[in-house]
């Protein structure tokens, strides 16, 4: 759980890095908040039809709640995902 987790935390981060409308990566265990400066609603619904369910809270922080279970090989696919969905937005 603790490699998960900070494994998650660094992919998040380099996302940080990348796209400029990501606001702050914060979490505590594999509970995992991603702040924007905008809305997060889409990125619920199109992370969705990739086969991926997070969701949104306070309408810019994006909640991962992944299984105890999780690989770094599953995070690595929700950030390609994650990732996609971000290369659209201007």
């Amino acid at each position: 759980c603790r490699r998960s987790s900070a494994h998650f935390l660094k992919r998040l981060e380099e996302l940080k890095k990348k796209y400029s409308f990501i606001k702050d990566v914060r979490g505590k265990g594999l509970m995992i908040g991603l702040e924007l400066d905008r809305e997060g609603k889409n990125v619920v619904t199109d992370c969705l039809k990739k086969g991926f369910l997070i969701n949104c809270t306070d309408e810019t922080v994006l909640r991962f709640i992944p299984p105890l279970i999780v690989t770094p090989e599953e995070i690595d696919r929700l950030i390609t995902a994650l990732d996609e969905v971000f290369s659209t937005w201007s």
